[in-house]
């Protein structure tokens, strides 16, 4: 797994639920925190370890933590901002899932990242499957699909399975959305960040 995937699963423990339950998984799991190099690779039983005792730890299943990881990532401002240019709404943002990939390698170039597809079952259900895939990754898909709902102000009803997520957009304009500009220097944005 590449160490950016660690990182991620390190980053969010720590930040939601403490340095202590981060230090109960490092010991659960006997995982070495000094192989969690950014740009290095990492075997997959580790991760799968890591993710598996911090969802036992917390009480939830690996599935849920899973989805709260990809929730977390939209509230990290830079990659925040990588899915807010996917469309100026919840729909163009799914409907543009396709190019996430393609993006995400632009600036990561060895995060094996598998292709998406997106169908429009109906005018507010969308369908979404992905090529060749790590085992959780369509939860961390379906955690970032629920993240940026509440980042565009949808309401969206997300359901994941192993093979694929479907989105149904109960609610374009349900509540307010969140400033976005595409200057990262704009005194909005200054003032949201304090």
């Amino acid at each position: 797994m590449h160490g950016l995937v660690n990182r991620s699963v390190e980053a969010f423990t720590r930040a939601t639920y403490g340095e202590d339950l981060w230090k109960r998984v490092l010991l659960r799991t006997r995982a070495d925190p000094n192989i969690f190099l950014t740009w290095s690779d990492c075997p997959n039983r580790v991760t799968y370890s890591l993710v598996v005792a911090a969802a036992r730890l917390v009480g939830k299943s690996m599935n849920e933590y899973l989805e709260d990881i990809g929730s977390w990532l939209t509230r990290q401002e830079q990659i925040r901002r990588l899915l807010r240019f996917s469309g100026g709404n919840y729909r163009d943002f799914l409907e543009s899932l396709q190019d996430l990939p393609d993006r995400i390698r632009l600036v990561i170039p060895d995060l094996l990242m598998p292709d998406l597809c997106v169908v429009l079952d109906s005018a507010d259900c969308y369908r979404i499957a992905a090529s060749h895939h790590q085992p959780g990754f369509l939860q961390i898909i379906a955690g970032v699909l629920r993240g940026m709902a509440d980042d565009y102000g949808s309401l969206a009803i997300i359901f994941a399975s192993r093979n694929r997520i479907t989105a149904r957009v109960a609610q374009s304009e349900y509540a307010m959305k969140r400033h976005f500009s595409l200057d990262p220097s704009s005194p909005l944005r200054r003032e949201a960040l304090r």
